[in-house]
């Protein structure tokens, strides 16, 4: 360690993830890049997952290990473990994936001027051998200091970002609603630059208990069910985003919540559908699924969930 480097920081939260966890935190405590802290906080697992924690801190003075008092859910628990945190930059670890050695370092050269840079993903299976496929397949990963691209969508994950400790005080506290990874990357994209290094530094594991579902693989109920839910997402994102202070895009969100909020209740939403049509080359720019880069994406968005319904029926 020289010592210029800077502190580092990597949250880690933890609830019941005792299948995974030994692996993911060798691979943190082995990080080539040595001036690190390592943050726990453990949300009240029941299995051996602190008892696991509680050998790895007593093997190594990297890690700081705390345990809350109550469940608070993964995403109330990240915001705490972040706030536990000392270093110049920071980075957010799931408990079930495997990092490259040196993502850490490589990160932190990577960084430059950047607000918040990220990496590429590999998705491997809950064995640990590899699905052959990356996040970048996925999604198109976007850069540079455009905040328009993530008022709908979202191609930075927690597992793969690290930010300047700058950011903390504009990201805390976590919304109640949306995903702490989603908010983190909206917020930054509206007060800095992001970067992009386009390496796959981690090994996402893809199994029945992630809080995401990147891939598609979990099987929803009802079809008419899963158009309510996502258009009550949708909304309270615009919402988050409309509430977001001093950014740049606060103004294109109260219009899109505005014009979306009651499409859970009515037919037509022409002047929502207006919006996405007329942003549609900004909004669509993550997905890689064609069905996102049409006119036709826009249109859908004009029908509110009676008039869905009701074509569904038919």
């Amino acid at each position: 360690m020289k010592p210029t480097d800077p502190l580092i920081s990597i949250a880690l939260c933890t609830y019941n993830g005792e299948k995974y966890l030994s692996e993911q935190l060798d691979t943190l405590v082995n990080q080539s890049y040595s001036h690190l802290e390592i943050v726990i906080v453990d949300d009240c697992s029941t299995d051996e997952t602190w008892a696991i924690l509680q050998d790895y801190a007593a093997a190594d003075q990297k890690i700081h290990l705390y345990r809350n008092e109550r469940n608070l859910g993964y995403q109330k628990n990240f915001e705490r473990a972040l706030g536990l945190c000392s270093g110049e930059y920071m980075l957010i670890s799931d408990q079930d994936d495997r990092w490259d050695l040196k993502k850490v370092v490589k990160l932190q050269r990577a960084i430059g001027g950047s607000l918040l840079i990220y990496h590429d993903s590999a998705f491997i299976a809950e064995d640990g051998t590899s699905l052959g496929m990356k996040m970048s397949d996925k999604l198109h990963m976007v850069s540079g200091n455009d905040p328009t691209p993530f008022l709908f969508f979202n191609c930075i994950s927690g597992h793969s970002m690290m930010f300047r400790r700058d950011l903390l005080p504009h990201i805390a506290p976590f919304p109640d609603t949306g995903v702490y990874d989603h908010y983190i990357a909206f917020v930054a994209s509206g007060r800095g630059h992001i970067g992009y290094l386009p390496e796959c530094l981690v090994q996402h594991r893809q199994h029945g208990g992630n809080a995401t579902d990147i891939l598609g693989r979990k099987r929803e109920k009802s079809r008419s069910k899963v158009t309510k839910d996502r258009m009550i997402r949708e909304n309270n994102w615009f919402k988050i985003c409309a509430e977001t202070r001093d950014h740049p895009m606060s103004g294109l969100a109260k219009k899109m919540y505005a014009s979306a909020k009651n499409r859970t209740n009515n037919y037509l939403n022409l002047r929502f559908g207006y919006l996405v049509w007329k942003y549609q080359e900004e909004l669509t720019r993550i997905p890689r699924n064609n069905s996102f880069k049409t006119l036709s994406f826009a249109l859908r968005q004009i029908w509110g969930l009676k008039a869905k319904t009701l074509v569904k029926k038919s």
